[in-house]
């Protein structure tokens, strides 16, 4: 099953191969890895645009649900991540209608559906990638990594992690984490404020952090 992973981590100047080291650890296909979640991530994927999207007003998006409904767009029967507008000279009518109702998107597609973005290569959207101010309240996500620099001061790992209701080879277990990053942030905060002085500069979150959204299959 395909998951949504945000990573929170300082700002680099690469971050695919940043995220590629960060998650190394956790690869199953990685022998010396006891804690492994993953076979396979992409950056964005099916859950591209997501982070801004979530924050689009409510009865807006209902109104341009409708207003496709009434001009009969129709999507693919076949669904993997998101829906696939079928047949394809459908888009720019979906695109143009959207704009509409969500201006700010101008010259770009819409991105509730599969065309805004190739899902199984690095093809972030719009909120891919994003500052921590920036970052909408209302952000959920299926497991959270807020990722630090390593003892040798010389690359991110993972120094935080949260996940929803874990598998405990018998049943689903609820956690204590709700799948907002905002509660996640805080229980991290939490978490770090006994910690020396010196450890709480390097890794305390701050506003110019990036918010990294990740499609992991498991």
């Amino acid at each position: 099953m395909h998951y949504h992973l945000e990573i929170i981590m300082p700002q680099v100047e690469n971050i695919e191969e940043t995220v590629k080291t960060i998650l190394h650890q956790f690869d199953e296909n990685n022998e010396e890895s006891y804690n492994a979640f993953w076979d396979w991530w992409v950056i964005g994927g099916r859950w591209a645009g997501t982070k801004l999207t979530d924050s689009l007003d409510s009865e807006k998006l209902e109104q341009f649900y409708d207003e496709l409904k009434a001009q009969k767009v129709t999507c693919s029967g076949l669904q993997c991540g998101k829906q696939e507008i079928s047949p394809a000279d459908q888009i720019p009518l979906v695109d143009a209608t959207f704009i509409k109702y969500f201006p700010e998107y101008k010259n770009r597609a819409c991105p509730l559906f599969n065309h805004a973005n190739d899902q199984y290569t690095n093809d972030c959207l719009y909120g891919d990638v994003l500052r921590i101010k920036d970052l909408p309240e209302s952000t959920t996500c299926s497991r959270l990594i807020i990722a630090g620099i390593d003892y040798d001061d010389k690359d991110l790992e993972a120094k935080y992690m949260l996940s929803g209701d874990i598998w405990n080879g018998v049943n689903h277990e609820k956690t204590a984490w709700d799948g907002k990053v905002d509660t996640g942030l805080k229980m991290y905060a939490e978490s770090i404020k006994n910690c020396r002085e010196e450890y709480q500069q390097k890794h305390t979150v701050t506003d110019d952090w990036l918010s990294v959204t990740v499609d992991y299959h498991s």
